[in-house]
């Protein structure tokens, strides 16, 4: 006789896939999103290695020498320029850290799913397990009563 749990059984066959599917792909984003923060953070220290660099070059262009206003102006703008830029960078990086933060949060909540599933799954197999020694135990009483019958003791099958 044929397992009378076989299609909860594919169900949960087939959920404890999804789910090991989806813990799969949350893993994956969360070492892209790592990826993405260690990209960042070599940016944003790129740029502080170069940044003073960089201002000391403006300041070297105006420094001892006499320029007009907007010449001034235009060096005081490079200047923020690159502090904005600093700013820009460090705010990148606070943003792959946020979405880091999000993928472990999915990341987990997808290990939580694949846990419940596999325990879903897991309970149905030892289900199984059970009824199929109790099938077993069954077709075996009901040999022993055929048998019974060509010996000619006879036993009811109720008992």
């Amino acid at each position: 006789m044929a397992y009378i749990l076989k299609p909860l059984l594919d169900i949960r066959i087939m959920r404890q896939d999804r789910a090991s599917g989806e813990l799969t792909a949350a893993r994956r984003a969360v070492r892209d999103a790592e990826a993405a923060v260690e990209a960042r953070k070599r940016e944003l220290a790129d740029f502080e290695r170069t940044k003073e660099e960089r201002r000391d070059r403006i300041y070297d262009t105006i420094m001892g020498r006499p320029v007009s206003r907007e010449k001034l102006d235009l060096a005081q703008e490079g200047v923020a320029r690159i502090d904005e830029e600093g700013a820009i960078r460090l705010d990148n990086v606070r943003q792959a850290e946020g979405e880091l933060n999000k993928r472990e949060a999915e990341a987990e909540v997808a290990r939580t799913a694949f846990i419940t599933a596999s325990k879903n799954r897991t309970k149905i197999d030892e289900h199984r397990t059970v009824w199929i020694s109790a099938e077993a135990a069954e077709q075996e009483r009901r040999t022993e009563c055929e048998l019974e019958d060509f010996t000619g003791r006879k036993q009811n099958l109720d008992d």
